[in-house]
Parts: structure tokens; C-alpha cells; sequence
């Protein structure tokens, strides 16, 4: 962000990521301030020196969303519940599909509610600033904010609905084996991967309005590009390659795999997921970045 600062002031050095920022001291008295490191430069130390600011986003978010509906925060648990249902009457009834020794409800909850929070979090990081234009048009504050409001109010829905996940293991009798301390790195890689990609579809769609239109049909699809509804047994074996070259399909087999022993997604799979996530939030962070000097014009 570019700063001028009356020639009178003197050219003082001022930080706002906790280190001495260069200054640049033109002969117009016009003065420059920089973030004096790489990281400075993505915005992540600003984002942690206004956590508060995110703290109150976030939890202004969650009241909007559900406080002014009949259900309120019911709805949390209801919206995967009645989608569960229908897949349930629909592959588990209707097509037969089993999933022993895990009871199919409980297979179907738990992979509904990752989709929900994978869809909902691309969705929502990926319209976030649009969705604010308003907001960032009167007031600074560090962009990146945006984008991470959206990721923490779906990540606050996935906690929830993991009680749900709990007590079902409970009424069904399902306990997790030891892979469950594999657990945490699927679960962080999971939401790595969906913030990611919603980052780098906020960065572009401030140019590229059509990638606002097509993404709730894409949303919809992938669905059934992913083990959530349906056991990874039910891959044709000479498709499984093409199938876990898909990030997201390897983090939610290996969320199953680390709950309940199932079968684990190959090594290179998990690999490929972890490189994508490296190389693609790295990315999104520079793209983000790059558009935030001119999102609230374009916006």
C-alpha cells in the first residue's frame, strides 16, 4: 500500500508488520512505505497484528447468517442432516450401495459434511470480496481479512457437525483405530486445500466475473467427484488414478481412512495433494495480493 506523508513530517521510518519498513524519499516529498520482507508483502503479518478485527468478522458473519432464520443456529446441523437423508434414500435404498462394516448414514453424514464445508468455503472465500466491496470502499484494513472470514465461518460449521459425527460413532458402536492420529494433518490439509482454492478464484474473479457464474455448477458436480456419498470401492480400479490425481479425493479418503481404518489413499496421492496445496496457496497469497491494489475500483 502506498502512503504520502506531508513533506514537513520528515521522513520517519514507520512498521506495520513489527520490522522497520524501507523508505523510498523521492524529490517531490512524496514517501513510500513498503512491507520490508516477502511475508510482509502477502499480507499475513497485517492479518495477525488485526486479529481482532477477524475475531469480530467472523462472529458477525455467523450471527447474519443464521440469527434472523426460524431455526437460527439449527440450521448448522439440520443442512447436512436433510441432504444426508436424501442420499441415503437415494444411493442406500434406491441403488443398494453398502459401506459395511461403517452403517451408511453415518458414511454419508460424515462426507456430506465435508463437502458442505469444501463448497461452502470455496464459495464463499471466492465471492467474500464482492460480498464486502462496500465495506473496503470506506475503511482500510488488511484485505486478506475477507477471504479468511469466510474460511473460520465454515470451519465453525465443520466443528459443529462433528458433534453430530461423535454421537452418531457412538450410537452405531463405530470406534476410530489408531490412525485417528492422522487425522488432525487430513483435516488441516482439507481446509488448506478449499481455502486455497477459493483465494485464487477471489483474486481472479475481480476481473473474470463468469467464474462467479459457473461455480455453483461446478459445486454441484463435485460432489460426485469425491468419496463423499459413495466408498471408494465403487471406483472402476483402472479409474482410480485419474480419480486420487484429484486433491480432494485423496483428503477426504484419508479422513475416513484415519477415522475408521478404511481403505488409505495411495502415498503419491497424498504427495500430490500436499505440493498442490503448497504451490497453490503461495500462488493465491501473490494473485490476492496483486489485485488488492485496484479490488475496491474494480469492485
Amino acid at each position: 500500500m502506498n502512503s504520502k506523508l506531508h513533506p514537513e513530517l520528515g521522513a520517519k521510518r514507520f512498521t506495520n508488520v513489527g520490522q522497520t519498513a524501507p523508505i523510498d524519499d523521492n524529490d517531490d516529498g512524496v514517501i513510500i512505505i513498503k512491507p520490508s520482507n516477502r511475508i510482509g508483502r502477502l499480507g499475513v503479518p497485517q492479518v495477525w497484528e488485526n486479529k481482532h478485527l477477524l475475531k469480530y468478522f467472523v462472529l458477525r458473519s455467523i450471527r447474519g447468517r443464521y440469527r434472523p432464520t426460524a431455526m437460527g443456529y439449527g440450521w448448522i446441523i439440520f443442512r447436512p442432516l436433510l441432504l444426508c437423508l436424501v442420499y441415503v434414500g437415494v444411493f442406500g435404498h434406491m441403488l443398494g450401495i453398502k459401506t459395511d462394516p461403517i452403517p451408511f448414514p453415518l458414511f454419508v453424514f460424515l462426507g456430506i459434511s465435508l463437502y458442505l464445508f469444501f463448497s461452502g468455503t470455496v464459495s464463499d472465500t471466492a465471492s467474500s470480496l464482492a460480498n464486502n466491496a462496500g465495506v473496503m470502499s470506506k475503511v482500510y484494513y488488511p484485505r486478506l481479512i475477507v477471504p479468511l472470514t469466510a474460511l473460520f465461518v465454515n470451519v465453525m460449521d465443520l466443528l459443529a457437525s462433528f458433534v453430530v459425527i461423535v454421537a452418531l460413532m457412538g450410537v452405531y458402536g463405530v470406534y476410530p483405530s489408531w490412525n485417528i492420529v492422522y487425522f488432525p494433518l487430513f483435516l488441516i490439509g482439507l481446509t488448506l486445500a478449499s481455502f486455497t482454492l477459493g483465494l485464487v478464484l477471489a483474486a481472479h474473479s475481480i476481473e473474470r466475473r463468469d467464474i462467479m457464474m459457473a461455480l455453483p455448477v461446478i459445486m454441484r458436480v463435485m460432489v460426485y467427484a469425491m468419496p463423499c456419498v459413495y466408498p471408494i470401492s465403487a471406483v472402476p480400479e483402472k479409474l482410480l488414478t485419474f480419480y486420487y490425481a484429484n486433491p480432494m479425493a485423496s483428503l477426504i479418503q484419508g479422513i475416513r481412512w484415519s477415522l475408521w481404518d478404511e481403505v488409505a489413499p495411495p502415498l503419491w496421492s497424498v504427495a500430490w495433494a500436499v505440493a498442490l496445496i503448497v504451490v497453490g496457496l503461495y500462488y493465491g497469497l501473490v494473485a490476492f495480493t496483486r489485485a488488492e491494489r485496484t479490488m475496491v475500483d474494480s469492485l
